[in-house]
């Protein structure tokens, strides 16, 4: 330890830099952390799995685009 003592704008610079890095206040963070299945958040390599509701609304909406496409394009 330094010993040394810092100043209040120091200490304000210093929380201002933590408190940006906190991954709640951020966009992307708090998508992961909703799409995330919360019952088994993690698999066997510790990354996180989709929640299967999101999961499931993500290839109905792709079976709908692909019919739309279908019916659309191929006659």
């Amino acid at each position: 330890m330094s010993g040394r003592y810092i100043t209040e704008t120091e200490m304000r610079r210093l929380l201002r830099d933590a408190y940006a890095q906190d991954p709640e206040k951020s966009f992307l963070g708090q998508i992961s952390r909703n799409a995330t299945d919360p019952a088994v958040p993690r698999d066997a390599n510790s990354r996180q799995r989709i929640h299967p509701l999101w999961l499931t609304l993500g290839l109905v909406s792709l079976f709908v685009v692909a019919v739309l496409f279908y019916f659309s394009f191929v006659k």
